[in-house]
């Protein structure tokens, strides 16, 4: 998860969980407006008293709404962030406007002791929002210089006793209420961020081990069908046999383990890449010598599935390691030969600028919407798989060892009617490129 998204449902949470138990703010803010519009009725200016009655209850009903609706309906994250985060800002923006005028309706016709208990009223408005509103919905740093703004400067023009030290502490007051935001705000974003890592860290290895219990699920049951047949071939073998009865059962026999060969060697070789014990040796060679190499390991299959394997680009100049690279083209090969359900399988190479691109191209029944993104990943499979199973490591293998040699491995679809994967590498300088004999 990036640091975005981190931020975006550290967000959420809070909003959730805060304006769920925000009634109790709205309760002691609706007293405090209570209590000062029973005390001020008649005595203050009535212009700016009924401006200030009327922000104050607009904020207060829309507050008291939107409670209910959250309870009564919770909004998804999307919404959260859309609308209610923007529209809770608004409101209290809304609010600290009609608090900071209050301070021109109210003090100039208050008594000193209720002048002294609208400083504490003020201040204490200040600490309900510091403490109730989320980093999402909070103002405070616009409320403070609102509110004690507004303030100061009606101490410095009125000049009540004490009014110089009161101007003096009102911004201490306020800076120190930001400062303190910000430390719990830092305190709560790394708790908030450490418990999501942690989470996503628990989920990915929840994940890894579900896939591995599949992995060893299947492992049981492909590893057991080839040995089976090998062991029912060799139970038909008996000394005197018809030789063409005892041929045909060693060749099921060879078959089987070749399979049961296949399967391992690809659990092996995704375990060396996983343990980091595999090393690329960078050489420069032509892509027909690949070729070469990919035919003779891959076109027995080929033959013994009916699917015609060609080559195109054999005169590409290829910067990889030869081996690895090999390994990485036949688990594609074998793929198509094994899962696409075609006739024919391409294995091509292209030079394009800084790039060289080796190519297998099948005209099976292509991928399934969805495939492109999990077939890669380790123990995932495609949806059409075909009967020879597997375990679901050779494309994660593929990409793995294309990664080690600096490339990139991917599939397309709309190049052709099956599936056309890729394997992109760095292109050799022309002056490494080897001579054709």
């Amino acid at each position: 998860m990036t640091e975005s998204a981190y931020r975006d449902q550290v967000l959420v949470n809070e909003a959730r969980t805060e304006l769920k138990g925000s009634i109790a703010a709205w309760v002691a803010l609706s007293t405090g407006t209570a209590f000062l519009a029973f005390t001020f009725a008649g005595r203050a200016e009535p212009v700016g008293f009924f401006l200030w009655l009327g922000a104050i209850g607009v904020f207060l009903a829309g507050w008291l709404v939107a409670w209910i609706g959250f309870i009564a309906r919770p909004p998804s994250d999307a919404a959260i962030l859309a609308r209610w985060i923007p529209g809770a800002k608004a409101g209290m923006i809304l609010c600290n406007v009609a608090t900071a005028g209050s301070v021109w309706v109210f003090l100039p016709v208050a008594e000193p002791e209720l002048r002294a208990l609208m400083l504490v009223l003020l201040a204490w408005f200040l600490i309900i929002q510091f403490a109730a509103a989320t980093e999402a919905t909070q103002v405070l740093r616009p409320a403070v210089v609102l509110v004690l703004g507004s303030l100061v400067a009606w101490l410095l023009v009125a000049q009540p006793p004490h009014f110089l030290v009161l101007a003096i502490f009102l911004p201490l007051f306020g800076a120190t209420l930001i400062l303190i935001r910000r430390f719990v705000r830092q305190a709560v974003v790394e708790a908030t961020t450490a418990r999501a890592a942690a989470e996503a860290a628990r989920r990915e290895l929840e994940r890894e081990r579900d896939a591995k219990t599949q992995f060893i699920r299947a492992a049981s049951h492909d590893l057991q069908q080839p040995l089976q047949a090998a062991s029912l071939f060799l139970g038909r073998v008996k000394p005197g046999g018809r030789a063409a009865d005892q041929t045909a059962s060693l060749s099921g026999v060879q078959r089987s383990l070749t399979v049961a060969r296949t399967l391992v060697g690809a659990m092996l070789d995704h375990l060396k890449l996983e343990s980091g014990a595999v090393r690329a040796d960078m050489a420069t060679f032509l892509a027909g010598d690949l070729f070469e190499r990919v035919l003779l390991t891959q076109g027995p299959a080929a033959a013994d599935a009916g699917v015609r394997l060609s080559t195109a680009g054999a005169g590409v100049a290829l910067r990889a390691d030869p081996l690895l690279l090999a390994r990485a083209v036949e688990n594609l090969v074998a793929n198509a030969i094994r899962h696409s359900g075609g006739r024919r399988v391409v294995l091509g190479a292209r030079g394009r600028g800084a790039t060289a691109t080796i190519w297998v191209v099948d005209d099976g029944r292509g991928l399934s919407a969805g495939d492109e993104a999990r077939i890669f990943a380790p123990f995932e499979q495609g949806a059409h798989v075909g009967a020879a199973g597997g375990f679901g490591l050779g494309l994660a293998s593929t990409r793995g060892l294309a990664e080690l040699m600096g490339g990139e491995c991917g599939v397309r679809r709309d190049l052709t009617r099956g599936a056309a994967f890729y394997i992109r590498l760095g292109a050799a300088p022309a002056r490494e490129i080897p001579c054709a004999a």
